[in-house]
């Protein structure tokens, strides 16, 4: 009986010992009443400034969350820059145009004077996206605190997001796999779309019906320019209101995929009833927010806090078998300069412009606002009327060179799929690089 009882106050305090981390770990609106007081006070503050100064500040901080979150969680690993001959998220195809960094940086820098070593990046991501959404006359939604940074920064995690022509029964396979339901998912996408602007170069007006008026409206304002832009919401475009749903219906949006969403039998019903009822999407709108910002946190002791949010604490090199971040895939001399403060031109030196760029490996759409995403694993379907003339402003795709035929027999597959892979992966070295040249330009 003794034993028992001895035995059983054993298990007793090694469970306890186990659930103390988990209290710990867990997100809560007063993370920082202690530690940093100020800390919410001080990023409204930087977001606030840099909105009155361009509005388009807050698409880029909307886009830069949920970048940051549907890729691999709400860690901060789009931050961090790539190092040498090591890829990083930021350097993926859908992240090549993401805008928001500096001004991440800059709460940082001012978090850090008042408390140092204390508040996450992860955590301000989160916030300014919200208090960006409030900026714009959005709904205030709850955003606990507490998250850590990652200590890895892939770019493979962030190469398959949501596209600016992807079909809609994927677009809803993605938000599902994310947790989201579809209500939340076109909720999100008018939100989001609602802000911002969409680069010419993304745009493809001959790949969904569009509104005459509107396709003229597009080609007058972007003329062959792939540096140029067009509001995505032409009635309000720095307002967050419900407008988008009725402009999708009446097939007056720039992106594809938002045209498409006005058509599919599932998501047509859904935008309908948000067109009828404007208000109604913001608290769906708002909970879903809610929920992206809380996608596979890292809390406790997990990650780290970062000094600077585009580095890690200890970046370790890729030879090392505890490697933070993966080789990359592409040039050396092609990764440098992804970030927005940094002094490094951006793109190869021997990058050649042109206004034809092909978007297929580094297009996309997804909440926020502005555009890019990588498109090259899915098959576009022919196009007969590839050839009529008419607008095509995201310029004509480019003719992947097929891989040399190989003789059936042992390992014959194989080879096959590898030379098909190095095919692919020559096409978005191009793509890269032709983006890469286009921002370096703008």
């Amino acid at each position: 009986m003794m034993m028992d009882a001895r035995l059983r106050r054993l298990v007793f305090l090694l469970l306890l010992a186990a659930a103390a981390p988990l209290a710990t770990a867990q997100l809560s609106q007063d993370f920082y009443k202690t530690s940093c007081p100020d800390a919410e006070k001080i990023i409204f503050g930087v977001v606030e400034k840099r909105f009155k100064a361009d509005p388009g500040t807050a698409a880029g901080l909307l886009r830069l969350v949920f970048h940051d979150c549907f890729a691999n969680g709400c860690d901060a690993s789009i931050l961090i820059d790539p190092m040498s001959n090591q890829a990083s998220e930021k350097e993926a195809g859908p992240n090549i145009s993401v805008k928001g960094y500096d001004v991440i940086e800059e709460i940082k820098t001012e978090l850090e004077k008042k408390c140092p070593g204390v508040v996450s990046c992860a955590d301000i991501v989160s916030v300014s996206a919200r208090d960006s959404v409030k900026l714009t006359g959005g709904p205030e939604y709850s955003v606990p605190l507490g998250r850590r940074d990652s200590l890895v920064s892939n770019r493979e995690d962030a190469d398959n997001l949501p596209g600016p022509d992807i079909a809609v029964p994927k677009l809803i396979d993605e938000f599902s796999k994310q947790g989201f339901n579809l209500e939340e998912m076109v909720a999100m996408l008018g939100g989001g779309h609602s802000i911002g602007i969409c680069r010419c170069f993304f745009i493809e007006t001959d790949a969904a019906p569009i509104d005459p008026g509107y396709k003229k409206k597009i080609s007058d304002a972007c003329d062959g320019k792939d540096s140029g832009s067009v509001d995505m919401d032409s009635t309000s475009p720095n307002t967050f209101d419900g407008s988008y749903f009725g402009l999708v219906l009446e097939k007056k949006m720039p992106l594809t995929i938002d045209r498409l969403m006005g058509m599919d039998s599932k998501t047509e019903p859904v935008v309908q009833a948000m067109a009828d009822k404007k208000t109604d999407f913001v608290p769906i709108f708002a909970k879903a927010m809610e929920k992206l910002s809380n996608l596979k946190v890292i809390t406790g002791k997990d990650g780290e806090i970062r000094k600077v949010c585009s580095e890690f604490n200890n970046p370790q090199n890729s030879s090392s078998s505890s490697s933070v971040i993966r080789t990359s895939s592409v040039n050396a001399d092609e990764v440098a300069g992804l970030s927005s403060s940094s002094s490094r031109k951006v793109g190869p030196p021997d990058a050649v412009e042109t206004p034809a760029m092909v978007a297929d490996e580094a297009a996309a759409k997804v909440p926020g606002g502005v555009v890019v995403s990588v498109g090259g694993d899915q098959q576009q379907p022919p196009n007969p009327e590839a050839d009529r003339p008419g607008l095509k402003l995201r310029g004509s795709r480019e003719p992947v060179n097929p891989a040399a035929p190989v003789e059936p027999g042992p390992g014959g597959e194989d080879a096959a799929k590898q030379q098909a892979v190095a095919a692919l992966e020559e096409k978005k070295k191009r793509n890269m690089a032709k983006l890469r040249a286009a921002q370096a330009k703008m």
